[in-house]
């Protein structure tokens, strides 16, 4: 349980410094990803992990991770992480969640995503597989989508007890937010600074059968369930992910469980914040 919580950690956090950004097109053009995300057999990195909640009080802790180059093969390599291979972070669990790979100017992600837990306890269990998910492009604008992958599909969910039918949507993207000549992050100034931003998007629609009557309500509406802002330094890799989780059901399901005197045993509103922030590392 507790590592299926860990799953869904995050939080939202703005830095306040103001040093001057630059568009990669035209200023970073001598950088590639290998200067971005190094990837040799020893390499190492230490991040001190934070989460909060005022919904899940038992989300309020400190961990440490410690990830580190599991497998390389030419331009992809593996990540894995402490001595368990389950990371704290949520940046974390998705880059040991599948290989990553690297062009000149982009890194790409191959794997799956973990979902939050409040969409395994309404009986959520689709595998989210992706492809070809660019985590960095050094030729993308700022604000620019480097990936998109929309998917609609059926299933049945386990809802309190009662199958029901179901359509689900669901979109992952990464986005572009900006390319910094120096940066304060974590309270050390860093020079190259690649920032992004992971989303995951559903919706849930469902068909219910109430007193013979068919009554098809959203479970929940169309929302990002988790939302990542990560930083890339040059010649170190990833140096700070912000992370915020969590899931808001419907209020015609809340009031439609209500109505059939059926108690959610799970916050209805659940939002858990996290960081991610390096204090150490090893780079051959």
């Amino acid at each position: 349980m507790k590592n299926a919580i860990y799953l869904f950690v995050g939080f939202v956090f703005i830095l306040s410094c103001n040093d001057e950004a630059y568009d990669s097109n035209t200023e970073n053009s001598n950088n590639t990803t290998s200067d971005f995300s190094p990837s040799g057999s020893n390499d190492y990195w230490i991040y001190d992990v934070v989460g909060s909640s005022a919904d899940v009080p038992e989300m309020n802790f400190t961990a440490t991770d410690s990830i580190y180059t599991s497998s390389v093969d030419e331009n992809s390599f593996t990540l894995n992480a402490n001595n368990n291979g389950v990371a704290n972070g949520s940046m974390n669990i998705l880059l040991t969640n599948g290989i990553i790979s690297k062009t000149p100017t982009t890194l790409v992600f191959d794997g799956t995503i973990d979902v939050p837990q409040n969409l395994l306890d309404i009986g959520f269990t689709q595998d989210l597989s992706i492809e070809n998910m660019t985590l960095l492009n050094l030729e993308a604008t700022n604000n620019e989508e480097m990936f998109v992958q929309e998917s609609d599909f059926s299933e049945t969910m386990d809802i309190m007890g009662t199958d029901v039918p179901v359509e689900i949507s669901s979109r992952v993207s990464t986005k572009k937010i900006n390319f910094y000549t120096n940066e304060a992050i974590n309270g050390t100034n860093y020079t190259d600074v690649f920032e992004a931003e992971f989303a995951l998007n559903i919706g849930i629609i469902g068909t219910f059968s109430v007193e013979g009557f068919t009554q098809t309500i959203p479970i929940l509406e169309t929302q990002d369930v988790m939302k990542v802002t990560y930083f890339y330094a040059n010649n170190i890799g990833l140096v700070r992910a912000e992370t915020i989780q969590g899931i808001s059901l419907s209020s015609q399901l809340i009031g439609l469980l209500n109505f059939l005197d059926i108690p959610l045993d799970f916050p209805a509103n659940v939002s858990i914040e996290s960081i991610e922030e390096l204090s150490d590392y090893s780079i051959e």
